[in-house]
C-alpha cells in the first residue's frame, strides 16, 4: 500500500487595506486548523488601515513549514489595480508558480494576465457583491472561488469557522450575507466558462 499523498496549499492574497484581505485570510487558516496539522497565516501591511497595500500568505500543509516565505505560490487572488501597479507588489503576476492559479477580481482589475503557464480566473466579485447590496463581500465571493478551485478547505468548514469567529461580535448580523457570498463566489467558479 503507497503512502497517501500530502496535502499542501500555498495562497497569497493581495490588496489594499479595507478590502478585507487580511481577514480572509485569517479565515482561511483558522478553517484549515480543523484539518490540517500545520498552519501559517502571515499578514504583511502598510501603516494605512485603509488604502495601503495589504497582502497575506496563508499555507495548510500535512507537513512541518519550513518558512513562511513564499517567492513562488501556488495561488494568489488579487482585489485591486494597485497590486499590479505598486512597488510592492511588483511583477505579482510573475511571482506564481508554474501551473499555478490567479484569481482576480475583475471588477476592479482591468490588466489581463500575459502568462499562459498558469490558470487565470476573472471573477466579477466587486460586481456581484454590489448586487449583493455590500461591496464589503466581495472578499468572501474570491474566497469562495479558490475554495471551488482548490479544495484546499471544504465550504462547509469554512462556514462553521466563520459562524464561530462572529458569533457574539456586532457583526453577527451579517453572517447570512458573508456565507452566501462565499456560496456565490464557489458556484461561479464551478460555471466558470473563461
Amino acid at each position: 500500500m503507497g503512502k497517501e499523498e500530502t496535502r499542501y496549499f500555498e495562497l497569497m492574497i493581495a490588496g489594499i487595506g479595507g478590502q478585507g484581505v487580511l481577514t480572509i485570510g485569517r479565515l482561511l487558516a483558522e478553517a484549515g486548523m480543523k484539518i490540517y496539522p500545520n498552519v501559517l497565516y502571515f499578514p504583511v501591511y502598510g501603516a494605512a488601515m485603509r488604502g495601503g497595500e495589504s497582502e497575506c500568505t496563508v499555507i495548510l500543509s500535512d507537513e512541518e513549514i519550513p518558512s513562511p516565505a513564499i517567492h513562488r505560490p501556488q495561488a494568489a487572488i488579487i482585489m485591486t489595480e494597485a497590486t499590479f501597479l505598486a512597488p510592492i507588489f511588483k511583477e505579482f503576476e510573475g511571482r506564481v508558480e508554474p501551473g499555478g492559479t490567479i484569481i482576480i477580481d475583475s471588477s476592479i482589475v482591468q490588466n489581463k494576465v500575459q502568462r499562459d503557464d498558469v490558470k487565470t480566473f476573472y471573477i466579477p466579485a466587486s460586481g456581484v457583491a454590489q448586487e449583493l447590496g455590500s461591496h464589503q463581500v466581495a472578499n468572501f465571493i474570491l474566497l469562495g472561488a479558490y475554495l471551488e478551485a482548490s479544495k484546499a478547505v471544504p465550504l462547509p468548514v469554512v462556514e462553521k469557522t466563520l459562524g464561530e469567529t462572529m458569533a457574539g461580535s456586532r457583526r453577527k448580523g451579517l453572517l447570512p450575507l458573508n456565507k452566501k457570498a462565499l456560496r456565490i463566489g464557489a458556484e461561479l467558479m464551478a460555471n466558470y466558462k473563461g
